[in-house]
């Protein structure tokens, strides 16, 4: 009874709470987010895809289970590099894995996946040099049953990047519809068991570049670089296209 419970909400900060004093209690407000609107920016014709890559070349995901031990990530992010301050951010194109995986954690091309996950755009934190604030006040939710490449049109929400560094993460939305299952190995190395896993699972850029620019959200809400694939692999399969 001494454990503790995070409440939290896009555009609220997260609350903490001992689970021992929730008894009594039917309800808990969390405390909203200034978000201070940009002024409407003009979209130029003059664009900059950032973090290209040949998407046939994409071979490995995170999300799914590693090895031995299951996924304990929130969210993923990928950091790019501003080509302006103050430029708008006009899309993102994820690429996943889009094939269902067995209980042995094999894919069965003969069935593709249905997916539902949030994507969430931050600023730069100076001191962390991790994800900062929220840069959208809305909720992003992106669907797909069947396609590799999901692209985001993200012009009507006036996404003003003021940092010289910015984030595009994926959040999992850990509900019965993502749900899917995986076996891992034991310590032991002879038995398995049977744990649950969450889609998508989100591509790795063939890339390797020379930081790594991949960081994550652990379930204390903690953002820490994601080092699982370097050094050889660096950067996740997002694309950005920002305005000049």
């Amino acid at each position: 009874m001494r454990d503790t419970i995070i409440f939290a909400a896009q555009n609220y900060l997260a609350f903490k709470f001992p689970i021992r004093e929730l008894e009594e209690r039917d309800s808990i407000q969390l405390i909203r987010v200034a978000f201070l609107a940009p002024p409407k920016q003009s979209v130029s014709k003059l664009d900059t895809l950032l973090n290209d890559f040949d998407s046939n070349d994409v071979e490995h995901y995170a999300g799914v289970n590693e090895r031995a031990t299951s996924f304990e990530w929130l969210q993923l992010a990928q950091r790019f590099d501003s080509p302006k301050i103050g430029g708008v951010l006009k899309n993102v194109s994820i690429y996943r894995l889009v094939f269902t995986l067995n209980g042995e954690g094999q894919a069965n091309y003969a069935a593709t996946e249905y997916t539902k996950f949030r994507v969430r755009i931050y600023g730069l934190d100076s001191l962390t040099l991790g994800p900062g604030r929220d840069l959208c006040s809305k909720v992003i939710e992106a669907k797909s049953n069947g396609r590799r490449r999901i692209k985001i049109d993200l012009t009507n929400l006036n996404i003003v990047i003021p940092d010289p560094e910015f984030f595009v993460a994926v959040e999992w939305v850990r509900d019965f519809h993502n749900m899917g299952y995986v076996r891992l190995n034991n310590a032991d190395g002879l038995t398995t068991d049977r744990v649950i896993n969450y889609r998508p699972a989100i591509g790795i850029s063939p890339i390797k570049t020379n930081n790594l620019n991949i960081w994550g959200m652990n379930f204390r809400r903690a953002w820490l670089p994601y080092s699982y694939f370097s050094p050889d692999f660096t950067d996740l399969a997002i694309k950005a296209e920002v305005s000049k």
